[in-house]
């Protein structure tokens, strides 16, 4: 008889125990969740730009390559609608810069890429690294920078340098700018 109360008394004990337990570990999880999400290891949450800022950064850092700024715009619309935040598997910022394109202009770190002004410059500069060896191609054009932009400068290399034999973009803007419209979206100054 002894045992039948016992064996209650412990099953009781167990079940404070397995509490607190559960306690803890919910405790512990939602510290590791907060401490992670500001780490922006989940979500960097989104980063708009207002135009009015980026419009005379982009016209700066566009005219020491020689570089269409309403195109240098638009490109940041297409990849990232002035997200500053934005990223991918692969690309960071607001002009989407992979790593390697980021080390083929600049020394400065990678973790950089979020910020918007310097990603900004960096993107612009990748851009007149494209339009250079696109001139040394003698097949400069706005829609061929685009889409050595987007799909690479060897892809577009391999296709003969015909942007209508690379693959269509789903991004309406994209698809504007291989159309030969290099000035798709609106500025602030207009």
């Amino acid at each position: 008889m002894t045992k039948i109360l016992a064996c209650p008394f412990k099953w009781r004990l167990f079940g404070v125990v397995r509490r607190r337990v559960l306690v803890w570990k919910r405790l512990v999880f939602v510290i590791a969740i907060g401490a992670i999400s500001s780490c922006g290891v989940i979500d960097r949450g989104k980063n708009f730009i207002s135009s009015e800022k980026v419009w005379p950064k982009v016209k700066k850092e566009a005219s020491k390559y020689g570089l269409d700024p309403a195109f240098v715009y638009a490109i940041c619309h297409a990849e990232s609608s002035l997200n500053a935040n934005a990223e991918t598997s692969v690309a960071r910022g607001m002009m989407q810069l992979t790593e390697g394109a980021w080390k083929d202009v600049t020394d400065k770190s990678y973790r950089l890429a979020f910020n918007w002004e310097t990603n900004v410059e960096v993107g612009t500069g990748y851009l007149g690294k494209l339009k250079e060896m696109l001139g040394n191609a003698n097949v400069f054009n706005y829609p061929r920078l685009a889409a050595s932009y987007r799909y690479g400068y060897g892809a577009l290399r391999k296709q003969g340098f015909l942007v209508s034999k690379m693959k269509t973009p789903k991004n309406r803007i994209y698809r504007k700018i291989f159309a030969g419209e290099i000035r798709p979206v609106k500025t602030p100054s207009d």
